[in-house]
């Protein structure tokens, strides 16, 4: 009976150990900033791209934006405010030309950085969207419907 008393704490304890220390990927997916992209998004329109968290406010030190077109060297920097966990960025074409949009977001808190959008591995993957001609797009989609 001893013997049970200690061998079973000592058995639960190492498994608390290892799903501590366990690096699997899947255990990191809690994700807490959520985007779903226009689609499909048209040369010559404005876009809103909106990305939504749970993070109160309050806890957010930094909402940022990173966002190039294929016209762009590098990404720019938009630092984004929030309203009730939505935060939105509006796509100019006018000042921002291209065919082509790459972008991803970053929250920071004081404990933690939470981006999007994140590979199956969870590390960070810009978006990377075509703009498309409005009028091609619904001459496929009439061949397509017929």
């Amino acid at each position: 009976m001893l013997k049970f008393i200690i061998i079973i704490p000592s058995l639960l304890i190492g498994q608390i150990e290892k799903q501590i220390r366990n690096d699997d990927p899947s255990l990191y997916k809690n994700q807490r900033v959520y985007h779903a992209p226009p689609k499909p998004l048209y040369k010559a329109r404005t876009h809103d791209l909106d990305f939504l968290t749970d993070i109160p406010t309050d806890s957010v030190k930094s909402a940022i934006l990173f966002f190039k077109t294929d016209s762009m060297k590098y990404y720019q920097e938009f630092s984004l405010e929030g309203n009730h966990g939505l935060y939105r960025f509006r796509y100019d074409p006018k000042l921002y030309p291209g065919t082509r949009l790459k972008y991803y977001f970053v929250i920071q808190t004081e404990m933690d950085i939470h981006a999007t959008p994140v590979d199956q591995e969870g590390r960070l993957s810009p978006m990377d969207k075509l703009l498309i001609d409005p009028v091609q797009y619904f001459k496929q989609q009439a061949r397509l419907n017929k």
